[in-house]
């Protein structure tokens, strides 16, 4: 397994520079702390030792809000300016060799690993590394590699998940191919992909991952089609503001990377974010991760809510864990300045999703118990503006498309999907935080389907908080209503849970 820590042998010359970029972070984050701490004081006067305390406990974590929430727009601001030269053209057979690897755990997509297969590079082969434990899917597996043109690679020891199944093809296999494309099992890919990923590689020698754009399926769930275009134009922006930044990074699947270079990196980390582990690693080497919007790949959104909502838990599990192991990149000289604040700042994204409603409840129970004002809504509204932020690129094209009614009801929609997942994150965290660990989640490729009472099952946690706060706050403070923020979370999950068990789910491709 690659561990996540510094190593030795920094030149001297770059110590200034390890030393500056967590003291950048931390000077902008004190002076946002002190402008919240300032506006709050001045707004909401505490009027007791407990308020003061509770207003010292807030304003560093809506300071880190603000700071989170300002490099999305950084991003935006960043992606507008990407560069627009014309993509490098395919090119000719090199040579090289190259091997598609589609990881697969129960989930195999037999047309879609077929025609990702039929690339025009010569030097081509395509792998399922499969690690299903039903012998309905090895099944299928091994007949369409009794096929022709594709291959199966089964490991003995089903340790490291994704990043422990793409090290043991590559222990076995590595020495065979030049290059591999890493796909999830979902994931298509054009004919033109390895040739354009080749190019890509003729004109960085120096990269280690070319990563494309990926895509996402647009029919099938309510859900999908309600939310899919959000996801993509997500990526599209995250992919393009990283790149115009220069901090670049492998997202786990839709690229194509240089096998020496991984090799020597030690492999994938076995951790559960093993993509944004090895962009650390392979920068710390001087190696580029170049952005290729040109290579698409196209995947599935996931199918309903409670898959959005394991997805979302996998990724904040997978976030701590990164921010555990990841804390010498803070002070490595080897990464640049700007990669380190964003690396930072990217993991610390779901981690305040769970954080910000659980201090902003305990500052107005200690606010309204001590008959001082609530936290003022003008910092709620600046926070809340950034907090949209990431929506901006999916609003704008429905605004053009469908017209601003459209848009501003899509906005309310998506801002209630990422509301309903908060005390996911805050589960996920505590349970990183007690095991010591994090767990590789498969998203479920099929919706949940059910009747209504088991939509109140699966969203139980949020209700039962949604329960307790009210109580607390009818009890505590005789304000029940302080309790409307974790009543509106349960609200959005259970209906977005009901849509989706109500609606007739669509046939799985095969």
């Amino acid at each position: 397994m690659t561990r996540i820590d510094r190593r030795p042998g920094l030149p001297p010359a770059q110590v200034p520079l390890a030393v500056g970029a967590p003291v950048l972070l931390v000077a902008v984050w004190t002076a946002l702390t002190a402008l919240v701490a300032l506006a709050m004081a001045t707004i909401s006067t505490p009027t007791s030792v407990a308020g003061w305390v509770a207003l010292a406990v807030a304003a560093p974590i809506v300071g880190l809000a603000l700071l989170t929430g300002s490099r999305h727009v950084a991003l935006l601001i960043a992606a507008r300016r990407a560069s627009t030269a014309a993509p490098p053209a395919a090119t000719a057979a090199s040579g090289e060799r190259v091997a598609i690897l589609f990881p697969v755990v129960d989930d195999f997509r037999a047309d879609v690993v077929r025609r990702s297969a039929r690339q025009s590079h010569p030097g081509t082969r395509t792998v399922v590394l499969d690690d299903s434990s039903r012998p309905e899917t090895r099944e299928r597996i091994d007949a369409l590699v009794a096929e022709g043109d594709v291959e199966v690679h089964r490991r003995s020891r089903r340790g490291g998940a994704k990043a422990g199944n793409l090290n043991a093809w590559l222990e076995r296999h590595g020495d065979e191919v030049d290059r591999i494309v890493v796909l999830d099992a979902d994931q298509e890919i054009p004919g033109d992909f390895v040739e354009r990923g080749l190019a890509r590689f003729a004109m960085h020698p120096d990269a280690a991952v070319v990563q494309g754009s990926i895509g996402m399926r647009r029919e099938g769930t309510s859900f999908v089609r309600d939310f899919g275009g959000l996801f993509a134009r997500h990526a599209a922006m995250q992919l393009a503001g990283r790149d115009a930044l220069g901090v670049s990074v492998f997202c786990g699947r839709g690229a194509m990377l240089d096998v020496a270079t991984v090799r020597d990196a030690g492999g994938f980390p076995e951790l559960v974010m093993e993509d944004t582990a090895l962009s650390v690693e392979l920068a710390r080497r001087g190696h580029r991760l170049v952005a290729a919007p040109e290579l698409r790949s196209l995947e599935d959104a996931p199918v309903d809510h409670a898959a959005f909502a394991v997805q979302f838990g996998k990724f904040v599990e997978g976030a701590v864990q990164l921010l555990a192991r990841s804390r010498g990149s803070l002070v490595d000289g080897r990464l640049a300045a700007l990669r380190r604040a964003d690396l930072v700042l990217d993991l610390l994204v779901p981690v305040l999703a769970a954080l910000v409603p659980l201090v902003l409840f305990g500052y107005s129970l200690v606010a309204a118990a001590t008959s001082a004002p609530a936290f003022p809504w003008q910092v709620g509204i600046v926070l809340g503006g950034l907090g949209l932020a990431p929506l901006v690129p999916e609003a704008v094209h429905r605004a053009r498309t469908r017209g601003l009614l459209a848009s501003a009801w899509f906005t309310v929609r998506a801002a209630m999907l990422y509301a309903s997942v908060s005390l996911v994150a805050a589960r996920a965290i505590v349970m990183v935080l007690v095991s010591g660990r994090a767990r590789f989640h498969v998203t479920p490729k099929s919706g949940a389907g059910a009747g209504v009472l088991a939509v109140v099952q699966r969203r139980g946690m949020e209700v039962a908080v949604a329960a307790g706060a009210t109580g607390i706050a009818a009890v505590a403070v005789e304000r029940p209503d302080m309790a409307l923020p974790f009543v509106g979370i349960a609200a959005a999950g259970l209906a977005f849970g009901w849509r989706d068990a109500l609606e007739p789910q669509p046939a799985r491709a095969e």
